[in-house]
């Protein structure tokens, strides 16, 4: 166990929560620039925020516990070998955090859609809406090859596949296939919903991207652009 590591979670500076609920606080940006900045701004405070969950996290592993570990002993009494002050400290910090992350990414995804969509998105609902028809989006991508045991397979998505709708990428989207590479639109863990065309008819998917699997990247499959 780390004397070192445990003292320094009382006196290293952190991502402040005020930091962070000020800027969940701001209103969200209404153009696609604007959107830009405020969610990079938003991804160099979920950078602070990861590295300060790390360390906490690293308190926990030079005591030997983790997050389900009890403090007592089979008897009941407080564990004598572990700095049990960091380990509670570093386990408040460490459930307010990924909150905090939580958070962080959601409002990063919304300002990216803006910024990847941009205000022509908006209108063509309002305009087709207030005319009371249906947009039909094109395809803009198709599954080239999808990996054994991927995220991508457990998904349902299979080779020809035609990707209609990515998450908030569409074709209406400026970059196309490119989009896909902005940051926060693929996380590790967090679902994306997926409309693809197959045999002509429209199927939704639901992809949960994955670090560890087995094979590289967080889907396992392989987009080509149309």
């Amino acid at each position: 166990m780390s004397t070192d590591l445990n003292a320094d979670i009382h006196t290293t500076s952190s991502v402040a929560d005020t930091d962070i609920s000020s800027a969940l606080a701001q209103p969200l940006a209404t153009s696609p620039s604007a959107a830009r900045t405020q969610a990079m701004s938003l991804l160099e405070l979920q950078k602070q925020l990861d590295a300060d969950l790390s360390r906490h996290m690293a308190v926990l592993t030079s005591n030997g516990v983790n997050m389900q570990t009890p403090l007592v002993d089979a008897q009941g009494f407080p564990l004598a070998d572990k700095d049990l002050m960091a380990i509670r400290t570093a386990k408040q910090r460490i459930n307010v955090l990924r909150n905090d992350s939580k958070a962080l990414r959601d409002r990063v995804a919304q300002l990216l859609e803006l910024a990847i969509n941009g205000d022509a998105s908006a209108q063509l609902s309002s305009t087709n809406a207030e005319a009371g028809t249906s947009v039909k989006l094109r395809s803009f991508a198709r599954v080239n090859s999808v990996a054994e045991g991927s995220p991508a397979q457990a998904a349902g998505l299979v080779q020809g596949d035609q990707v209609v709708k990515f998450g908030s990428v569409t074709s209406d989207s400026p970059k196309g296939l490119a989009a896909l590479a902005a940051p926060g639109i693929v996380v590790d863990g967090e679902s994306i919903q997926l409309v693809v065309t197959r045999q002509g008819a429209a199927v939704n998917l639901t992809l949960t991207p994955r670090a560890g699997w087995g094979g590289r990247g967080l889907l396992g499959c392989h987009l080509l652009p149309l």
